[in-house]
């Protein structure tokens, strides 16, 4: 078995603001495996981006309080130098953001943004930065690769500036690729060439993905693990195929019920009642509990253990479970 590349313990990252706290990031748990694709996934305000921008320490402090600990191949990221953490980033961690349009400066060639990576960590003088950005550039799927080097991002369309980003972030052959929501501008096209190029470049260098996205046909396609967040927390966790076979948490059924299948007709597409609550006014209970169709007394009032039940890689945090093992556990010890 692959050995654990990222490992987050009991991560809190929360936001100090005149309204009061934000609990961004809940104590949150879970590995990333070398070469596996960790897809986490919950609507937008969740918890998913405030998780690998508090990897990459990218959240600014004050105003906010990071507490816990991230192991990246056995370092304490929250306990290194900005040094260390600077020799870290682009080379062994680095990130495609959601946005390529704003992600790139407007005012540098593609060249020197693909080049600076590789002259700052791999201290290639500018001959051999340039051929490898050229060869980066052709392998990302971009034709004219020597044109490309010299052009702006204003000259590209939003896929190729995609990709430009990709090239980027695989500059340095990274263990760890964060992909935050990379394909949501992008028209369905362009979209599956982007998935069909990570899932290439994860079979050659394998690297392993942290994949960003609100989107469970992207999750399916790409994702061996799957992490359901719903406001700062952890609910479900589970290998993909289990999560998609059998989902146990209220709201991972109501993410999978609310997709639309190809070839089926429905009238209406399932959504999920209510809205995601405010997360300054979160209390101590199941956060779900006032959207839950299931909701019990308990689960206003104390918030549900995050534990296996019955597949030890299968976890989730909801009362309903509780309650069934309970019963079990009775009928067992009368039997």
């Amino acid at each position: 078995m692959a050995k654990e590349i990222v490992q987050f313990r009991n991560l809190e990252t929360h936001f100090h603001t005149p309204a009061g706290i934000v609990k961004a990031v809940d104590n949150v748990s879970f590995s990333i495996r070398e070469g596996e694709t960790l897809c986490v996934v919950g609507e937008s305000g969740c918890g998913k981006s405030v998780t690998a921008m508090s990897l990459m320490r990218l959240v600014e402090s004050p105003p906010a309080r990071i507490s816990g600990e991230i192991w990246f191949d056995g370092k304490d990221v929250l306990k290194l130098s900005k040094k260390e953490m600077s020799n870290l980033r682009g080379n062994d961690i680095s990130i495609i953001f959601q946005e390529p349009m704003s992600s790139l400066n407007p005012v540098l060639t593609i060249g020197e943004q693909i080049t600076e990576p590789l002259a700052r960590h791999l201290l290639m003088d500018r001959k051999e930065a340039k051929k490898r950005a050229i060869e980066l550039i052709r392998l990302v799927g971009i034709p004219r690769a020597e044109a490309i080097f010299d052009a702006y991002p204003h000259e590209l369309s939003g896929g190729m500036r995609q990709r430009v980003m990709i090239a980027i972030a695989l500059s340095c052959n990274p263990k760890l690729l964060i992909a935050d929501e990379p394909t949501t501008a992008l028209d369905v096209t362009i979209q599956a060439q982007i998935l069909d190029l990570m899932r290439d470049l994860k079979k050659k260098f394998s690297t392993a993905i942290m994949l960003i996205t609100h989107d469970l046909g992207v999750v399916a396609e790409m994702a061996d693990y799957v992490v359901v967040m719903y406001a700062g927390k952890i609910i479900e966790e589970a290998p993909v195929l289990e999560l998609f076979q059998n989902p146990q948490h209220p709201y991972t059924k109501g993410l999978l019920n609310a997709k639309p299948i190809l070839g089926q007709k429905r009238e209406r597409l399932y959504s999920i009642p209510g809205q995601v609550p405010n997360p300054i006014e979160l209390e101590d209970n199941c956060h779900f509990h006032d959207r839950c169709e299931y909701c019990m007394e308990i689960c206003r009032i104390k918030p549900p253990p995050f534990r296996a039940h019955g597949n030890d890689k299968h976890k989730t945090a909801c009362w309903l479970y509780e309650e069934e093992r309970e019963i079990h556990e009775r009928s067992s010890h009368t039997g």
